[in-house]
């Protein structure tokens, strides 16, 4: 996560108090309705939207969070992050092998929740990665939270740094590679049972930090040095729900700036990706397959991560920051969490997590939009 992508590693993977000016300011911004009819926008007034999903997660955020190596997730209405709504990582507890899967777990860096029920007493998941672990794990439902349902170790060569579920359950890991030139994505039949959960198909793609699925244009998203689109299983691929494949439609070899960091929806429209690369943040139009800079204090240097919140205007983002207690050794990581007008990119507040070595923070939204 080094600021210079030659370095690779996680390259391309702040803790001050807010005055209560700023925090009351941050609140009617990015806070929560509790209401199940509606969620508040805030944003000069507020607009009824139907939720998709459970309101429990429609406005949390989670954080990796390197200093205990766990997912964290917090509400963006509470004024002080001092104690999560959730927190996780691979334990005994949760069916994780502690010889060959638990020491695999260090420093995470992805987070993700969907709706899926593809397996056995799950209505959603998460998926997450650390540099050497992909893992698929229950969320809600029937069964135990947080429990495996999926998992992958790799050597110490891989560098994982984002993974997505497909809709049938089948999952798509992206390593950056620990030394450049490096890098690839695998496809994974994550959605059939033993033995059968481990066949793969590897496509080269150097230094690639994320993926997404888009549900709207039914194509896999993929950022490093390039963006690229994939079908997933096309015809004439020989692609299966056994043996899952990708096919590489268009590369967009061209960035704003280089070296792509993140990428995400943007819930408020989906002609749009956001996307973060070490020069600043971008918008790409899908459509006209054009990008443009996002406006405003948004539009930041080495932003490692973002995200937008469903029905609150707002973008998410995490900065390299001084405040951190890894840096600067670890100079990809913060203790803060910014959050900006996605209309005007204007900044509206930030949360701070003391002592926390924060990569990504994203929105815990469970729709692919």
């Amino acid at each position: 996560m080094k600021n210079i992508m030659m370095k690779a590693g996680k390259s391309c993977l702040r803790s001050t108090c807010v005055n209560w000016k700023a925090i009351v300011f941050a609140l009617l911004v990015v806070s929560c309705s509790r209401r199940t009819d509606q969620m508040q926008v805030e944003d000069q007034s507020p607009e009824k939207v139907q939720p998709k999903t459970e309101l429990a997660t429609c406005c949390w955020v989670a954080i990796t969070n390197e200093v205990p190596n766990t997912i964290e997730v917090y509400d963006p209405a509470d004024a002080a992050w001092t104690t999560p709504k959730w927190t996780w990582k691979p334990t005994t507890a949760l069916s994780y092998n502690a010889t060959s899967e638990i020491p695999l777990w260090t420093a995470p860096t992805d987070i993700k929740v969907r709706n899926n029920t593809v397996f056995a007493g799950t209505a959603q998941v998460i998926t997450a990665t650390s540099y050497r672990l992909a893992t698929i794990a229950r969320y809600t439902g029937t069964g135990t939270k947080g429990q495996k349902l999926w998992v992958m170790g790799f050597n110490d060569t891989t560098s994982l740094h984002a993974m997505e579920i497909l809709p049938d359950g089948n999952c798509v890991v992206a390593s950056a590679g620990k030394t450049w030139p490096q890098g690839w994505i695998r496809i994974y039949s994550s959605s059939q049972p033993s033995p059968n959960h481990g066949v793969y198909t590897q496509y080269f793609y150097t230094s690639v930090h994320a993926v997404l699925w888009d549900a709207t244009h039914q194509v896999l998203w993929a950022l490093g040095n390039s963006l690229r689109k994939y079908s997933y299983n096309p015809p004439g691929s020989g692609g299966t729900i056994t043996n899952p494949k990708l096919r590489l439609d268009t590369s967009y070899d061209t960035l704003p700036s280089p070296w792509g960091h993140d990428l995400a929806a943007d819930v408020n429209n989906p002609d749009q990706l956001l996307i973060t690369t070490n020069g600043g943040v971008h918008i790409f139009h899908i459509s006209t397959e054009t990008f443009s800079d996002m406006p405003g204090a948004a539009y930041g240097t080495f932003t490692k991560a973002i995200s937008s919140q469903p029905g609150q205007n707002t973008l998410i983002e995490t900065r390299p920051s001084t405040g951190c207690p890894l840096y600067p050794a670890r100079d990809w990581c913060t203790s803060v969490v910014n959050f900006y007008n996605a209309s005007t990119g204007a900044a509206t507040g930030s949360r701070t997590v003391s002592g926390a070595a924060i990569y990504k923070a994203k929105a815990f939204d469970p729709n692919y939009y």
